[in-house]
C-alpha cells in the first residue's frame, strides 16, 4: 500500500464474518436506503445497483485520498448517470470524504451541496452530472488532457445503460478510441431500467459488447455485484493502448429483499417503509 492510497483503503471492522469490502457495500446500502427516508427521497433503484462498482474503485482500484480531495496525482471517478448521486455520495463518506450524519442531515437540503443530482462542490466529487450524455465526454477530455501533459492519472466513467441511448456518449467513444486513450475506463451499470421503463423496450442496448468491441475498446462483461469479478476485470491490464470498457450486469435496488432485484426508480420513503427495508436488509430499524 502506498502513501497516495492509504487513506482510501483503512477498513472498517467488517460486519459479523462479511470480507472488508463486502462490509464498505453493506454499510453503503444502509446508508442508500436513509437517504430514501430524507424529505425529498432519492433515485434509489440505480443507487444501489451501483454499490459494488464504487467500492471496487474506491476501496482498492483507484488512487485517491479522501482527506485531501483535490491531490493532483488522484484518479477521477466521473458519475455520469448523475441521478445515482446518493449512491455516489454514500460510498464517498464511507471512504472518509465526510461525515455520513451530515449527508443524512443536508441531504437534497436547501443549500446544501448535497443536491439531488451529482455536484462538484462535495468532496471527491469533481465534475456535476445529470444531464445524461455529459460525463463520458467530460472524461474523455480529462484522459486526453492528461496523456498529453504525460502523466499517468486514471479516468473512470459510470454510465447507465439507458444512458447509452445518447449519440453523445458514441462520439465520445469514437474519440476515445482513436486517440488510444488507455487511461480511460467506461463502465456501464447494465441494471435494464430506466426512468420511463425497461431499457430493452425504449431503445435496446442488446448489442453493447459488439458495438464496443467494434469502437476499439478492450471490453468485457461482468457480474456488476460480485466483487471479486469486478475486481479482477478493474485490474487486469488493458490489451495495448486501447481504452477498457466494462459492462457490469446489475439488478435496481440490489442489496434490498424486499424489492426483488426490482427496485424503484426513486423513492420516498415513510418512517414504516424505511423500517421494513431495512429489516429486509438484516439491519437492526
Amino acid at each position: 500500500m502506498t502513501a497516495a492510497t492509504m487513506d482510501a483503503r483503512v477498513e472498517r471492522p467488517p460486519d459479523g464474518a462479511l470480507p472488508p469490502l463486502e462490509a464498505h457495500a453493506r454499510h453503503i446500502r444502509r446508508l442508500i436506503v436513509r437517504l430514501a427516508a430524507t424529505p425529498a427521497g432519492c433515485h434509489l433503484g440505480g443507487s444501489l445497483s451501483l454499490v459494488e462498482i464504487l467500492v471496487a474503485l474506491l476501496g482498492r482500484i483507484m488512487k485517491i485520498r479522501p482527506l485531501d480531495p483535490d491531490w493532483e496525482g488522484r484518479d477521477h471517478l466521473i458519475l455520469s448517470k448523475g441521478h445515482a448521486a446518493a449512491g455516489l455520495y454514500a460510498a464517498l463518506s464511507e471512504f472518509g470524504f465526510f461525515d455520513p450524519e451530515e449527508l443524512v442531515q443536508r441531504y437534497n437540503a436547501e443549500g446544501s451541496p448535497f443536491t439531488g443530482h451529482v455536484n462538484a462542490r462535495v468532496p471527491g466529487v469533481d465534475f456535476s452530472t445529470g444531464s445524461l450524455g455529459h460525463g463520458l465526454g467530460l472524461g474523455t477530455g480529462l484522459a486526453l488532457g492528461y496523456r498529453l501533459k504525460g502523466l499517468s492519472n486514471g479516468v473512470y466513467v459510470i454510465c447507465g445503460d439507458g444512458e447509452m441511448g445518447e449519440g453523445s456518449n458514441w462520439e465520445a467513444l469514437q474519440i476515445a478510441s482513436h486517440q488510444r486513450l488507455s487511461n480511460l475506463t467506461v463502465i456501464i451499470d447494465r441494471n435494464g431500467g430506466q426512468n420511463d421503463g425497461p431499457t430493452e423496450s425504449i431503445l435496446s442496448q442488446a448489442a453493447l459488447v459488439d458495438r464496443l468491441l467494434t469502437f476499439g475498446f478492450d471490453t468485457v462483461e461482468v457480474d456488476g455485484h460480485d466483487l471479486p469479478a469486478l475486481l479482477q476485470a478493474l485490474e487486469t491490464p488493458a490489451a495495448g493502448t486501447a481504452p477498457r470498457a466494462l459492462i457490469a450486469r446489475t439488478q435496481k435496488g440490489a442489496g434490498v429483499p424486499m424489492f426483488k432485484g426490482k427496485g424503484p426508480h426513486y423513492a420516498v420513503f415513510s418512517p414504516e417503509q424505511l423500517r421494513r427495508a431495512l429489516v429486509s436488509m438484516g439491519e437492526t430499524p
